[in-house]
């Protein structure tokens, strides 16, 4: 069964062509485990630098802060359900009732907000306590493949310098970025930049 928490599958891996051939495809040379650390690696990378989950996850017992309004920001976006939620008087936490969870709504214009209808969330400091589940529905095909490029460029190696600023090959010319996280330049490769500017939740100056 693939492992549905993560970016790519060893089998997507081995399968992957870069200069039309599959270089991971070799087992000896390239075991499941090297390949499977090198994912788990990729992903880190994707979910610090885009701030977002890429496939359905279980953010339980997440504190929170309460200010009196209707509204609470959670730590990730594309929120998709609440399961649970408690608040706390002095030392006492007490569990939202299922009719008290049915009026936490989803802010559709707000990105990782709850609207308590009805109600507020009571001021205080980490007195709300939140279980919810966040995420795309599948790993963006874009944000795949990106992954599987770095994961295939950095197992197998490359001819061509990290200190290099282009590359001139099969007629054409390739410029590289720094990849030093400055304006954006999260990597080297274009198709890996260009996935983090389409998926990327951070808010701009937030490491």
């Amino acid at each position: 069964m693939p492992d549905e928490t993560a970016l790519f599958t060893t089998a997507e891996a081995r399968a992957f062509k870069h200069a039309g051939t599959a270089v991971l495809a070799n087992e000896t040379t390239y075991p499941t485990a090297t390949i499977t650390a090198k994912e788990l690696e990729i992903r880190e990378f994707f979910l610090r630098t885009c701030a977002v989950d890429f496939f359905p996850t279980t953010h339980t017992d997440e504190y929170h802060s309460g200010d009196g309004s209707q509204y609470l920001a959670l730590s990730w976006p594309r929120v998709t359900s609440v399961a649970a939620a408690s608040t706390r008087s002095d030392a006492t936490w007490t569990a939202l009732t299922v009719a008290e969870l049915a009026d936490i709504h989803i802010d559709p214009d707000r990105e990782g907000y709850l609207y308590r209808e009805g109600s507020y969330w009571p001021s205080g400091v980490r007195n709300i306590k939140v279980t919810y589940a966040a995420g795309y529905t599948a790993v963006p095909k874009p944000v795949k493949d990106a992954a599987l490029w770095i994961c295939v460029t950095e197992l197998a190696g490359t001819n061509i310098s990290p200190a290099a600023e282009s590359y001139d090959g099969g007629g054409e010319s390739y410029s590289f970025a720094m990849g030093d996280g400055y304006n954006d330049s999260w990597h080297r490769l274009p198709v890996v930049r260009r996935a983090i500017r389409m998926y990327s939740h951070r808010i701009p100056g937030i490491a």
